[in-house]
């Protein structure tokens, strides 16, 4: 996967950009169908390398219960390097560490899954984040 892609899921845009970085904006709520179809994508992607995903829920206003159920029920650990959030409120996060959790306590994750969910407050913010990240996978950072 060396090109960029893009898709339109409900109000959420998801963009590729290699290697790894799956960057997804969300608009208002999000639905059932539209967890479904993200899953789908981060299965694809995922399946190829492990992806970093960017979510910018600056615009979003609320995932369907059942859409955050899914997402935690599905989503396979290999897939993701890690999560950045962008512009998350307290609900936001809450969801987010939840899904992370629930991924831990089902044995679908170890305890780490709960350190690669990463928030911030701005896009600037995020890309400095990703470099910290691929430095220390690359074991540059100390």
């Amino acid at each position: 996967m060396s090109e960029l892609r893009e898709w339109k899921v409900g109000g959420t845009t998801v963009r590729f950009e290699p290697p790894e970085l799956v960057w997804v904006h969300t608009r208002g709520r999000a639905s059932l169908e539209d967890a479904i179809r993200l899953v789908d994508v981060y299965r694809e992607l995922g399946q190829q390398r492990p992806i970093l995903i960017v979510a910018d829920l600056s615009e979003a206003t609320t995932l369907e219960l059942e859409g955050g159920r899914y997402l935690s029920e599905h989503i396979q650990p290999e897939w993701i390097l890690g999560t950045v959030y962008i512009g998350a409120r307290l609900l936001h996060r809450a969801v987010s560490k939840g899904i992370a959790l629930a991924m831990h306590l089902t044995g679908r994750a170890d305890e780490s899954a709960m350190t690669r969910v990463h928030f911030v407050d701005a896009e600037a913010q995020a890309r400095d984040l990703i470099a910290r990240l691929r430095a220390e996978r690359l074991g540059s950072v100390a």
